[in-house]
């Protein structure tokens, strides 16, 4: 009897060694774990992992993104280390995220671009660059804990179409950091001079309503408005929509005098002064010439537009011109 006790001791001494090895309950895996360092670890997997909490499974995502672990792989490390978890489940693997913080999409672009103009001669360094990437933003992010900032570490562009193809680090003083892809295009573009809404003939556009937008250099022909020079104090001669390119011959000065209004002539020659009505027959801005009806000789005469149905006569011509004097005005007859 005293024999058989004692075996019976004996073989409870492994499962009293398990119990002491694993704990009072199994440790339990987490299927969705989130890491914030570069690598995971056992402890990141499972919500108790003892003593085997550092033991590094694989590197971490990139912040930002994902990876997926084989639960195969996982469960082995875990036997190894002495934790007490079986797949119970059937779970082939487990997912990883990793939390990051955006790098600034003007600082992705301007190395993108700088890098460029290092790798292109044809390129000038004051040249301006626009760079779009593909799928609307690049991406790149840096751990919580890290600066946001990034290394170019190899760039292909193709100057006929546009398109580069950058390997970038993140953040720019770990070399240890994952390596990251970014495509898209890049493109030399110049800032001009646009309406903010819609303008209609006749309106007198101000520097109130006008913005810069940047276009792509090959958009912007010799016509093309690019000073607010060709726009501030002009009309346009047709409806101009907010937000496009405005041509040069689209704008023209305000129109002073309109066809068929009655203006005021004046002919100056040394001391004489000629003054007379007449009706135009065009309309024009101020600095246009146009032609006037002088309604008491029924003759045509050239004005140059001073103001608002103001014309100064330059010259009077043959037939021989004969002033009138009128009270408080004079017609020019010709």
């Amino acid at each position: 009897m005293r024999l058989r006790s004692n075996l019976k001791a004996l073989a409870l001494v492994p499962a009293l060694l398990l119990a002491g090895t694993f704990g009072a309950s199994a440790a339990e895996l987490n299927t969705n774990a989130s890491v914030e360092r570069d690598v995971v670890t056992l402890g990141d997997l499972f919500d108790d992992a003892g003593n085997a909490a550092d033991i590094i499974v694989a590197p971490a995502p990139a912040p930002g993104t994902q990876i997926n672990i084989s639960v195969s792989k996982i469960s082995l490390l875990a036997r190894r280390n002495g934790l007490a978890w079986r797949n119970t489940t059937g779970l082939t693997h487990v997912t990883v995220s990793r939390a990051g913080v955006a790098v600034p999409e003007a600082d992705v672009s301007a190395a993108i671009i700088s890098a460029i103009k290092e790798n292109t001669p044809a390129l000038l360094p004051t040249t301006a660059m626009q760079v779009d990437f593909t799928g609307g933003s690049s991406g790149v992010q840096v751990g919580e804990q890290d600066v946001p900032n990034l290394k170019i570490e190899q760039i292909s562009f193709n100057a006929r179409s546009g398109s580069f193809d950058a390997i970038v680090r993140a953040p720019a003083d770990n070399a240890n950091a994952p390596l990251r892809r970014v495509v898209g295009r890049a493109y030399a573009v110049a800032e001009v001079p646009v309406l903010m809404h819609d303008v209609a003939p006749g309106t007198v556009v101000s520097a109130a309503d006008i913005q810069w937008i940047k276009l792509p250099a090959t958009r912007v022909s010799n016509n093309i408005v690019t000073t607010t020079t060709n726009l501030i104090g002009m009309s346009p001669r047709y409806p101009v929509r907010a937000g496009e390119p405005v041509r040069i011959s689209d704008m023209q000065m305000p129109v002073a005098i309109v066809k068929g209004a009655v203006v005021d002539m004046n002919y100056k020659a040394g001391t004489l002064v000629l003054l007379a009505r007449g009706r135009a027959l065009q309309s024009g801005a101020i600095g246009d010439t146009i032609d006037i009806l002088n309604p008491r000789s029924n003759r045509t005469v050239q004005g140059v537009i001073e103001g608002p149905n103001v014309v100064r006569i330059d010259n009077l011509t043959a037939p021989r011109v004969q002033a009138e004097t009128v009270p408080q005005n004079t017609d020019l007859k010709s």
